[in-house]
């Protein structure tokens, strides 16, 4: 068995230290879970156990890591991936092929497997994940769940020793989630070692066998009984409190909209008008079009039918013009920097906002102090966790101060906390800014009471759902 040391081991970059005296054992053929607060180091510790760092972000390391006795970071990429296999937070940092088939081949090249084992490797993955049928679609028109699916998939393929998975199920669905824990725990009983880093632990009680904590850079081995309250703070998937609407005034209305992703169809014909100022949640399983729809609301993506905004077709208004009333907060934060830090970012959108008087100096500290943000104001923005990048993107965008503000998976990788904090600053501005909110979410545990309205997108339909009256 490849054994895997970490011992007293301390990272930091840019002065700012990440990770302190940290050791960790796992036991051999284990499913563990480490947890902690974004920002907390959890995905500094997958990348410096994958050999990522300090590589390929700088900054110093001190301690044993090594791997049968070799530093991890000094072991040639396609040796160190039989042995460790890694998977990013966001999936699409480690698609460099068109297809699912296509990345997986090039995966499997790169380990040397026979060319004769191949096809069969890469079609049982992508089967055991449920993306078989995707095999050859491009995977930039793949729906978050479902890159996050082919990610693992790949991973899996790949049959390492190790495998570090870092929230692997944060963009997917209820139904599908509890399906890849099981798929884990499958590979785990084949004699495999996993460490999952996760904020949230549900279907993982009867699971795990060890938890990690980490807190403020540093790393304890749960006990039995914190391991048990751990996995006790279970979110459930509740029922969505909303009512139906009457007499809906908005600015943005679907005239008989239609979507589809290639030959795939994914919305019949709809019309409907989103509630101005008010916060509406749409719903449903991954590919069903939910981020496509954003994306046309954006003139980003092609569709049948009309979209009007202010009564005006979108078809007739300037790309230019469009986005300054109707913005869209992406699923991947990085893909909303334009700046290298913080700082920076938080500035121009300040010069940038529609409401420079709401977002005075003093209002954007106690913003960042309750997101938990202040202490690395000063730092680059691709070195913030990914928590760190996510409360940053909808910060930025909520300056912007956009009539309608379309959020997708806002709350994907968050903490309870974290996310708890977000939406009370979320509803905070936007009402002081009368903005019109729509936000696609899974983590309905988050969610409960805090929407208006609810819209259901599932068999090529879009309705609004409600309580019963």
């Amino acid at each position: 068995m490849t054994e895997l040391v970490v011992q007293q081991v301390n990272f930091a970059y840019n002065d700012a230290t990440v990770l302190r005296d940290v050791s960790l054992t796992m036991q051999p053929g284990s499913l563990n879970l480490l947890v902690g607060p974004s920002g907390s180091g959890k995905s500094t510790l997958l990348k410096l156990l994958a050999g990522l760092y300090p590589t390929f972000s700088g900054g110093k390391l001190t301690g044993q890591l090594t791997l049968d006795g070799y530093e991890i970071h000094d072991i040639v990429p396609f040796q160190r991936v039989a042995h460790i296999g890694y998977l990013f937070q966001n999936p699409t940092r480690q698609f460099v092929m068109k297809t699912p088939f296509e990345e997986l081949r090039f995966s499997l090249e790169n380990l040397q497997v026979a060319p004769e084992d191949m096809t069969s490797r890469i079609e049982d993955a992508l089967t055991r994940v449920g993306m078989r049928d995707f095999m050859w679609h491009d995977l930039m028109t793949l729906s978050g769940g479902e890159k996050q699916k082919v990610a693992l998939a790949a991973v899996l393929a790949a049959d390492s020793h190790y495998l570090l998975l870092d929230e692997p199920f944060a963009n997917v669905d209820p139904t599908s989630r509890l399906q890849l824990i099981q798929l884990i725990k499958a590979y785990q009983q084949s004699g495999k070692t996993i460490l999952i880093a996760d904020h949230d632990w549900s279907g993982y009680t009867d699971v795990i066998d060890d938890v990690f904590v980490m807190a403020d850079g540093g790393l304890h081995t749960a006990s039995t009984a914190e391991k048990t309250t751990i996995l006790s703070q279970l979110p459930t998937q509740p029922a969505v409190h909303t009512t139906q609407p009457d007499a809906v005034i908005g600015d943005v209305v679907l005239d008989q909209v239609t979507l589809t992703n290639g030959d795939r169809p994914l919305l019949s014909k709809t019309s409907l008008t989103i509630p101005n100022a008010k916060r509406t949640l749409i719903t449903g399983p991954n590919g069903v079009g939910k981020s496509t729809l954003f994306s046309a609301l954006v003139k980003l993506y092609p569709y049948g039918g009309q979209i009007l905004y202010q009564n005006q077709s979108l078809t007739k208004r300037r790309i230019a013009q469009h986005v300054r009333d109707v913005a869209l907060v992406f699923q991947n934060a990085e893909q909303q920097f334009v700046a290298m830090t913080m700082a920076e970012e938080l500035a121009q959108a300040q010069q940038m906002s529609r409401f420079p008087e709401l977002w005075t100096s003093a209002v954007l500290d106690d913003v960042l102090t309750r997101l938990n943000l202040a202490h690395v104001r000063d730092h680059i923005v691709y070195q913030l966790s990914g928590g760190q990048q996510k409360k940053l993107q909808v910060l930025l965008m909520l300056m912007t101060g956009t009539p309608v503000l379309l959020f997708d998976e806002p709350l994907a990788g968050l903490d309870s906390v974290s996310q708890a904090h977000l939406l009370a600053i979320i509803s905070e501005m936007t009402t002081q800014q009368a903005q019109t909110v729509v936000m696609i979410s899974h983590q309905l545990h988050a969610v409960t009471d805090w929407f208006d309205y609810h819209l259901q997108f599932e068999d090529q339909t879009l309705t609004f759902r409600g309580d019963a009256s």
